[in-house]
């Protein structure tokens, strides 16, 4: 077998697989639905997960070695630009590009090839035995990461080199052809693997087909032709599915525009009907699903809308917002098999975790400051905004009112976005309340949230009652515009 060699590159068996069993996740988000259609003996709990992957991974091989289903990864493809996800302020929804995350490596190709063979490491030993994994890259790095593919799951593991061909954008160059694919390596870990013959990932007859396919009262049908002694025949075959078998050039799933359904403002998100077809083909329910640079959480919203448990890990922090926020809101979308129709379902109960402490110090995206002249992608401020609530309480009923949300660093946000704040609230995307809240972790009971398409957000929490008399510690948590998360706790007491 050839293998790629570069500077610095280690040898597989060579490569420090640190065990991080001193650094367990933390659970800072739980989110249960009492609703949600389950059976008794199920126990998984949807883990989304904030944190560098390599991190992330080597700590879930304590509890996930050999027993990940399905693996999709869509990492940095080594373009060498920076990547936005777009920030979206009150209700009338003014939009800004924040970075989300470069593809730039200072050390150049060789610094990239090493981060990806170690995280493709570590997903072959989190993979079960008959799981698959679907790298998805483009011309820049498709075939380096496919020898890398061939070293790590073995030649014979390798399955298809699938395209996915989309219509290009508006390109505007006469000095080569225009670039309009994408290449999804498909590998598996052994030769006994899952693959389904689903008619639910099959692609459309062509219009010449489609224009052939008639219908009588047992079904579609088409002619098939022939002849004998000079005589022309014509049968009836009836066709049993509504589609034909995928190939491996998938050009009938067009990419995320800003005016469909799904859209969430992420640069890259992939479309949900082309993990539809990756997921079904290669899982059943309840298998295990991961996604280890998870961005707007396409890979997490199909995994749930198909019945399988999902893990999903990003590095960036609006990244694991915005995909919470996704999952929570999927009873708005579109049903993925049937998709001309809403979900309608409340998602299975999930966490949100992460390894290493958070910085105290409040991070800006420097967009949302009036200087460009400071260096870096963000400004660091040491002031935290000030919540202001209004408890009503009614024996043991009680709601949350939102009453002032207050920016001490005002004077460094610009005019620009300044102008478009007419309310305090216009600062909050998010919040929720713990009306119950104990160590083990915050969980949402209550939330209010924006997306990309409804921007109006509740000021006052629904009325919780408690079942016994009691103290009570109550948590209302807010995560505004900049991404800054606040939390504060008051003391209740029921008679």
């Amino acid at each position: 077998m050839v293998n790629l060699n570069w500077k610095g590159k280690k040898e597989t068996k060579d490569v420090n697989l640190k065990a991080y069993d001193n650094k367990p996740f933390q659970v800072i988000d739980i989110y249960q639905f009492p609703n949600y259609d389950f059976k008794k003996e199920e126990s998984w709990e949807n883990l989304l997960i904030w944190g560098e992957n390599k991190i992330v991974m080597n700590a879930l091989l304590r509890e996930f070695e050999n027993k990940l289903n399905l693996i999709y990864i869509d990492p940095p493809f080594a373009t060498g630009g920076d990547f936005n996800l777009k920030i979206q302020i009150g209700e009338e929804g003014y939009f800004l590009d924040n970075f989300a995350y470069t593809d730039k490596w200072e050390e150049g190709l060789e610094s990239y090839l090493n981060f990806l063979f170690e995280r493709l490491i570590l997903m072959k030993k989190l993979l079960a035995r008959q799981g698959s994994i679907y790298i998805h890259v483009d011309w820049h790095i498709s075939h380096y990461v496919k020898l890398i593919m061939d070293e790590i799951f073995g030649i014979e593991n390798f399955r298809n080199d699938i395209i996915w061909a989309y219509p290009a954008a508006s390109v505007k160059t006469r000095r080569f052809f225009i670039r309009s694919y994408d290449t999804i390596l498909f590998y598996t870990k052994s030769d006994k693997y899952v693959f389904n013959d689903d008619p639910n990932i099959y692609m459309e007859y062509s219009n010449r087909v489609k224009d052939a396919l008639k219908k009588d009262e047992h079904g579609i049908f088409y002619y098939r032709g022939g002849s004998h002694n000079g005589k022309k025949l014509s049968r009836k075959v009836y066709v049993e599915q509504d589609g034909i078998f995928p190939r491996d050039v998938w050009n009938d799933i067009p990419y995320i525009r800003a005016n469909t359904s799904e859209y969430q403002g992420f640069s890259t998100q992939k479309p949900e009907r082309l993990l539809k077809r990756i997921i079904l083909a290669s899982t059943n329910e309840r298998d295990i699903v991961a996604d280890f640079f998870c961005g707007s959480g396409t890979t997490l919203a199909v995994a749930e809308k198909l019945g399988r448990n999902w893990i999903g890990c990003d590095l960036n922090k609006h990244a694991i917002h915005m995909t919470k926020k996704r999952i929570l809101n999927l009873n708005q979308s579109n049903d993925i098999l049937n998709w001309k129709k809403k979900y309608q379902k409340e998602p299975k109960s999930f966490k949100i975790a992460r390894i290493e402490k958070e910085n105290k110090i409040n991070s800006i995206p420097i967009l949302f400051i009036n200087s460009k002249s400071k260096e870096g992608k963000n400004l660091q401020i040491e002031e935290s905004p000030n919540l202001n609530v209004k408890i009503h309480q009614n024996g043991n009923k009680i709601s949350i009112e939102l009453i002032d949300y207050d920016i001490p660093f005002i004077d460094l946000i610009s005019d620009k976005i300044k102008e478009n704040v007419n309310s305090f609230s216009d600062w909050i995307d998010y919040w929720a309340v713990d009306f119950n809240y104990k160590k083990e972790g915050f969980k949402n009971l209550w939330f209010s949230y924006r997306t990309p398409k409804d921007r109006e957000i509740s000021l006052n929490s629904d009325i919780f009652q408690y079942n016994k008399p009691g103290n009570f510690h109550v948590v209302v948590k807010t995560i505004d515009i900049f991404g800054i998360e606040l939390t504060k706790k008051y003391d209740i007491k029921v008679t």
